[in-house]
């Protein structure tokens, strides 16, 4: 009677078997699922509000703001221990050019990953939940979205471009950063970095 191999050498034990062989033995081991941040394609309904309000949750437009502020800090909406201040240091660190323009805007994360030449704050918002925040994307009518796109759209007049460009952030966390959580890919986190749990 055989028993059951630990899962963990049943990798070693094909290759090894494998040696001298013109081609690899094949054995049929089960994926791991891929995690949100490594999707490379999102489906744009994911992502596009649409007809869909936003919902304040009674809060006025000042106290949904400060809300806002402190969801920007909360490593708890992700899965990997990232907030939207992880990249974003100071508001504006990793911020492109575009983002100094109203919304709807054109943001390359949408472009490449969803096909969308255009977002607005919740949907930029819900792009970042999926990609850098390895998560699910807010319920549409979630005071959380709300909070976070008021936000958005609160510091997005204050942004600099030529203050803010490559590596003039003394606070980039992706500059000297053993443990940088921008590592090989701003648009994730965790990728390639040595620190990652």
């Amino acid at each position: 009677m055989h028993k059951a191999l630990p899962r963990v050498l049943l990798p070693i034990l094909v290759a090894v078997s494998a040696c001298g062989q013109q081609e690899p033995a094949e054995t049929e081991v089960p994926e791991e699922p891929a995690a949100a941040a490594t999707e490379t394609e999102i489906d744009p309904a994911r992502v596009t509000q649409g007809d869909r309000a936003l919902n304040p949750g009674g809060l006025d437009d000042a106290a949904l703001i400060a809300r806002g502020g402190e969801l920007w800090d909360d490593s708890s909406l992700s899965t990997n221990g990232s907030a939207c201040s992880t990249c974003h240091v100071g508001n504006y660190a990793l911020m492109k050019a575009t983002f100094a323009e109203p919304y709807p805007h054109p943001v390359a994360m949408a472009k490449d990953r969803a096909g969308l030449d255009q977002v607005n704050a919740a949907e930029m918002v819900q792009l970042c939940m999926i990609v850098p925040m390895a998560n699910e994307p807010l319920a549409w009518d979630s005071q959380e979205l709300a909070a976070l796109s008021a936000y958005v759209e609160h510091i997005r007049p204050g942004f600099d471009p030529a203050a803010t460009a490559a590596g003039a952030n003394p606070c980039n966390p992706c500059a000297g950063n053993p443990c940088n959580p921008c590592a090989g890919n701003p648009c994730n986190p965790w990728a390639g970095n040595p620190c990652k749990g």
